[in-house]
């Protein structure tokens, strides 16, 4: 793969993609393109993700990109942390029953419970719709079940 050393011409448009916080397949794609370009936002969008970002895979992959253009921070070679998604169970708890508070259910139901979770916390639902994938609704119904 060849990095181009210029700006892309949809910087802004990929820049305002990495800082979708509710669907990280659109900030691995940002991240995707930006690898092919070595230019200064490139660097700093790169850079911010791999330090930053809650999804693994995103951050691995800017983690990768800016790795191989000889990005530093400070400095220094940027080091990978290990995964680490940032929510306790303390947070599930408080979204949750936020999120039966403001539907005034009285009994489960998953598309409500789902669609209301994501309006009330869509960063949150990104994150452990993808930590969850194909069990994302297991897990809804078993924390909700073990909700005080």
């Amino acid at each position: 793969m060849t990095i181009i050393q210029a700006e892309p011409a949809n910087i802004e448009e990929l820049k305002t993609k990495a800082n979708t916080k509710d669907n990280w397949k659109i900030r691995l794609e940002a991240v995707t393109e930006l690898a092919n370009y070595d230019c200064q936002k490139s660097r700093y969008i790169l850079t911010k993700l791999a330090s930053n970002d809650r999804v693994f895979a995103v951050k691995e992959a800017a983690f990768n990109a800016a790795q191989a253009m000889g990005v530093t921070k400070k400095g220094l070679p940027l080091v990978m942390k290990r995964k680490d998604i940032g929510y306790s169970s303390k947070d599930f708890a408080k979204v949750f029953n936020r999120v039966k508070r403001d539907t005034k259910m009285t009994e489960f139901d998953l598309a409500v419970f789902k669609n209301q979770f994501q309006i009330v916390s869509p960063e949150m639902y990104d994150v452990m719709q993808y930590e969850e994938q194909e069990n994302f609704d297991l897990w809804i119904t078993s924390s909700f079940a073990n909700l005080r």
